[in-house]
């Protein structure tokens, strides 16, 4: 018996056998097809094995930089995988996780099979459009060799670093008490606060009636503060949310009113007491 392989080939041996071990130190030779025979060439059989190696390096990076990157906006990314064999049984997932920690798979992809048995380069791309809620977020791709039942358990994996992404967005506003109409009592004291999200930061105008006092604006939140409510604050009160990318608006309409009845009948009996104690 004996084997016949470009690396670890053996004549036949001396003696009848009942197994021969087919033994290689370092194996350099992808292609190596060991085949186990006999005497005579009466009995063969071919070991179909797999050489395979990990990838010297795996990176993700954008095929265009965006800068920077904007929401609705497509962008391509790469996943390049370096010095992998057989590049046929790679597994390249691309992966995001926001700044809560939630974890999402966005695709996998494998090339078709070409047969290559040497160590190759492989390139992926993925085409991303951000929203808002992706600014912040992180997106990182993995390279897995699967090479099935036979293969290391669990298959091999190696990530790329991660790619911290920044995603500009317009505002959009958040009224306090809200967009609609709203009724207040004269002499009444009613705050009015805007704050919006932006990525860059909005900056904020306000629509107001000529009577009603100036905002009060911090970073992140613009207030109108009216104390002692009269009929001559009235009217729309319209903030205006804006940066590069646009602006967002929200709209409330002011109507004071008079005192209650009740509140008036209050102050009619206070005058006639006063009265009836200036005539005793």
């Amino acid at each position: 018996m004996g084997w016949e392989a470009t690396q670890g080939g053996t004549g036949l041996t001396d003696k009848e056998v009942k197994f021969l071990n087919w033994r290689v130190d370092s194996v350099n030779d992808w292609n190596n097809k060991p085949r186990c025979y006999t005497e005579g060439g009466q009995c063969q059989k071919q070991l179909d094995i797999t050489v395979y190696k990990l990838p010297d390096s795996v990176s993700i990076s954008y095929r265009k930089y965006p800068d920077p990157m904007v929401e609705k906006h497509q962008y391509q990314l790469q996943c390049l995988v370096q010095n992998i064999a057989p590049i046929e049984t790679l597994r390249v997932t691309f992966y995001k996780v926001n700044t809560t920690g939630e974890q999402t798979e966005l695709d996998t992809q494998h090339k078709s099979k070409d047969n290559i048995k040497t160590p190759e380069n492989g390139a992926y791309t993925l085409d991303f459009t951000p929203s808002r809620d992706d600014d912040g977020a992180q997106l990182w791709c993995s390279a897995m060799l699967d090479l099935g039942p036979e293969g290391p358990q669990p298959p091999p994996v190696m990530e790329s670093d991660r790619l911290n992404i920044n995603v500009l967005y317009k505002p959009l506003i958040n009224m306090s008490p809200g967009c609609f109409s709203m009724n207040i009592t004269e002499g009444d004291t009613q705050s009015l606060a805007c704050s919006a999200k932006g990525n860059p930061a909005p900056s904020y105008d306000w629509l107001r009636p000529q009577s009603a006092p100036a905002p009060n604006t911090t970073e992140g939140r613009s207030v109108v503060t009216i104390t002692n409510m009269a009929k001559s604050h009235s009217g729309e009160y319209t903030c205006i949310a804006r940066n590069h990318l646009g602006n967002s608006t929200c709209t409330v309409n002011v109507e004071v009113t008079g005192a209650s009845c009740q509140a008036a009948g209050s102050a009619m009996v206070a005058v006639l007491l006063l009265q009836l104690i200036h005539w005793l």
